[in-house]
């Protein structure tokens, strides 16, 4: 019982919950900026986040990431992608879990992105999802994705995705994935990336997302942002040695506590 009390905790409390398949937000960094990413995605976790940003990345990269959300270990939380650049567009593979052997959510997903032009770029993303209830029946379910990044004048940058926007297959009481829309807007000068987003929930409503990300160093750079129902602020720090970067990122619920987040990231080639 005493294992089962956070789980049921966060299931219960307004603002925290989601549904099984929602996407969940994964990444340090992405984090950081509360979330709003889908018109920066210039990274490995572009691949789940809007692999429309993918055809941006130059090197083979991939990602690590770690939290236990409320520092609850029934709610570990792990993720994994890799973006490669072809010549015949940019491949992506990632993986997400979240959970314990009492609940868990499994990810499996692969991303294609491609530029259509200069400006112009598309992807799609395949997610496999897995959900297993210890003494009850599991449920499973496929989705597609759609996301999309266009490099407008006066370096600012419009993303969009959209999840879910197709479903192959589902089974088990509760195998809907959910048809997120995501919207911004971003700004990248020299030092400083602001960015903004717009989120509807097909059930929650909206969720409003602003982020900034700013470089001190060459080596150092600090994140901010501020996400509305509920209203959470968020902080970050990144540090780079080479082609190898490692993220952290904290927030913080009123009744749940403190999450610290963790990410690795390396690029080849």
């Amino acid at each position: 019982m005493k294992r089962i009390l956070p789980l049921l905790l966060f299931l219960a409390t307004p603002g925290t919950a989601w549904s099984a398949f929602e996407p969940v937000y994964a990444g340090a960094r992405p984090v950081g900026m509360a979330g709003a990413f889908v018109a920066v995605a210039d990274d490995a976790e572009a691949s789940f986040l809007n692999p429309g940003g993918t055809p941006r990345i130059g090197r083979l990269a991939l990602t690590s990431y770690y939290t236990r959300l409320f520092g609850m270990k029934e709610l570990a939380q792990v993720a994994v992608s890799a973006v490669a650049p072809t010549g015949l567009g940019h491949f992506g593979l990632f993986y997400h879990g979240l959970g314990s052997s009492l609940y868990r959510e499994s990810v499996f997903g692969l991303s294609y992105g491609r530029s259509i032009g200069r400006r112009f770029h598309a992807g799609l993303a395949l997610r496999r999802l897995n959900l297993s209830i210890k003494n009850y029946d599991g449920a499973s379910a496929v989705a597609m994705d759609a996301g999309i990044l266009l490099d407008l004048p006066y370096e600012l940058r419009f993303g969009a995705m959209a999840h879910a926007v197709g479903r192959f297959s589902e089974s088990g009481p509760a195998a809907e994935s959910p048809r997120i829309i995501q919207v911004g807007l971003s700004r990248t000068g020299d030092r400083l990336t602001v960015s903004f987003q717009l989120d509807r929930h097909p059930r929650h409503g909206y969720t409003s997302r602003v982020g900034q990300e700013f470089r001190l160093a060459e080596s150092v750079t600090i994140r901010a942002g501020l996400s509305t129902d509920p209203s959470l602020f968020y902080v970050g720090l990144g540090l780079a040695k080479g082609r190898v970067k490692t993220d952290y990122a904290l927030s913080s619920h009123a009744l749940l506590g403190i999450t610290h987040r963790f990410s690795l990231s390396m690029e080849f080639g």
